[in-house]
């Protein structure tokens, strides 16, 4: 059992000292390109969705550090506005032949500059609001401004395939759930365990070089109807970058833009709540499908996400959160939170543990972003006792890729930089333990 102990100046000492280390273990700084390695054991490049939380987590720690990253990653915007998932700049990692090798056997995914040709769910403009809201630096902001818009602006045109409103993806990592049991209906993952791990393993490699050609556009993609999903992270993050963007807007004095964002921000959400929402489970489901479109009811984390967009209707938000999240057989478990609730894993047999996403496992950016979401909410000591107990799990297993939500056992990949995320849920609900001098 977890220790039901308040949090102390101590822990969040601890914590930073850590977040310290393993930042440090994965920086990459050379001339003008500056970021974080999500680990230098496994996955040594820059993610554009791990660059937008290893942001925040600097804020906590060193600001000025947390603006390069994003400097960094905003330069990446392509002359469309695409951000790659993925740009092999250059790094250090501790298993350099088999990085190349991992990176040869998707080879369809990049470009001949080494950058993916897939998106990712957009974390880094809630991210520049917090670096904004922590330095306060226009000049910085009026600097990333041009590229922050077209990258935003590509997803909300380029992506919005089906004439919905809502973002599309085309692969299932394009999601940053890799694996997820919401996607096994679509990837057709209902056989034996050796025909899922065959099929688990294969799928995602053919859909890149299916995708591949055709040239990885949208439209062309949509009508073939291979994987086409309106899934919500993406969509929930792509609404929270749109209120973000509005805000930061207003900072510059571009009213259009402010407007403009805000009107974007909410017209998503009236597009979730009529496509997505499920009145009898009281949650959202991701959208499969474009000839004839369907909702995948298998309930994940990925569920809740709504709540974190900030503008779910009253109601919805609170069956999404008393029902579901705060619910101990679903989401509020001794280590939470799980992204599959524990009920939706009977049956599925052992072979989901060896998928990412797919079995038993907490993952600290989801914790963070559900508990902002029930501190904007009104359920602050909610909040206040998930990121207790994340903390707890953190510092006594260490920064891993993500934790076993039976034993909160950290599971995979070592200095990992997530977890820092932690940092930001102390400030947040531990304000008073959280001193940031230094």
């Amino acid at each position: 059992m977890t220790s039901t102990t308040p949090l102390t100046r101590d822990d969040w000492n601890a914590l930073r000292e850590e977040s310290r280390r393993v930042f440090a273990l994965n920086e990459v700084d050379e001339g003008d390109i500056y970021y974080h390695m999500p680990s230098f054991h496994h996955y040594s490049s820059l993610f554009a969705w791990d660059s937008g939380f290893h942001a925040v987590a600097m804020c906590h720690i060193e600001p000025s550090k947390a603006a390069r990253e994003l400097e960094t990653l905003f330069r990446q915007v392509r002359e469309d506005g695409h951000l790659p998932h993925e740009v092999l700049l250059p790094h250090r990692a501790s298993h350099p032949g088999l990085r190349h090798l991992q990176t040869w056997l998707v080879r369809w995914e990049f470009d001949r500059r080494g950058a993916s040709y897939m998106i990712d769910p957009p974390s880094y403009h809630y991210a520049a609001e917090l670096v904004y809201r922590r330095t306060g630096d226009l000049a910085w902001l009026r600097r990333l401004w041009p590229n922050m818009c077209r990258c935003l602006d590509f997803l909300l045109e380029e992506r919005d395939v089906l004439g919905n409103g809502l973002v599309t993806i085309f692969h299932p990592w394009e999601s940053g759930t890799d694996m997820s049991p919401q996607f096994f209906s679509a990837l057709r993952l209902d056989g034996p365990r050796w025909a899922n791990l065959v099929k688990s393993d294969v799928y995602p490699t053919l859909l890149f070089a299916f995708n591949r050609l055709r040239d990885w556009d949208a439209r062309r993609l949509a009508a073939a109807d291979r994987f086409v999903c309106q899934e919500l992270t993406v969509n929930c993050l792509t609404i929270r970058a749109c209120r973000s963007m509005s805000y930061l807007a207003g900072e510059l004095g571009d009213r259009h833009r402010a407007e403009r964002y805000a009107a974007r921000s909410q017209a998503m959400m009236d597009a979730l709540d009529e496509l997505c929402w499920d009145e009898a489970a009281g949650c959202y489901y991701p959208r499969f499908g474009s000839r004839r479109p369907c909702l995948a009811r298998r309930k994940t984390a990925d569920s809740l996400m709504p709540l974190f967009g900030g503008s779910c209707a009253p109601e919805r938000a609170r069956r999404l959160i008393e029902e579901h999240l705060l619910n101990p057989r679903e989401f509020f478990t001794e280590y939470p939170v799980p992204f599959n609730p524990p009920e939706e894993l009977v049956g599925e047999g052992s072979w989901v543990e060896r998928r990412l996403w797919a079995g038993h496992c907490v993952w600290v950016n989801i914790c963070w972003m559900l508990s902002i979401a029930l501190g904007e909410h009104g359920y602050e000591e909610e909040a206040r006792e998930i990121t207790r107990r994340v903390v707890r799990m953190v510092l006594r297993e260490g920064f891993c890729e993500y934790y076993d939500s039976r034993d909160g056992s950290g599971q995979r990949i070592p200095d990992f930089c997530w977890p820092a995320l932690a940092l930001d849920m102390v400030s947040r609900f531990w304000p008073e333990i959280a001193g940031e001098g230094g």
